[in-house]
């Protein structure tokens, strides 16, 4: 295996290492594209902690964000990284 794949899937691992990370791919996942407020809203956290993880997960291509107006929708990247293994 070369070694930049091993590279890509550990970082894409450690995005996937916070509790609130996952919880933010099971709300993508359960309601496809979302906007940021109804994330922070639906988690109970703070905007700015939102952010952050977002940033996380956009930084290894997991989440993808579209602007509409002045909100931003996330949305999985792959439907892959949101199917459960049952």
């Amino acid at each position: 295996m070369d070694d930049s794949l091993r590279r890509f899937k550990a970082g894409v691992f450690q995005a996937l290492g916070h509790p609130t990370r996952i919880a933010i791919i099971e709300l993508l996942r359960d309601e496809r594209e979302v906007p940021v407020s109804r994330i922070y809203e639906k988690l109970d956290l703070e905007q700015a902690n939102v952010s952050q993880h977002l940033a996380v997960l956009r930084s290894k291509q997991i989440v993808t964000g579209r602007k509409e107006g002045n909100q931003v929708f996330y949305s999985l990247r792959d439907a892959v990284l949101g199917k459960s293994s049952t």
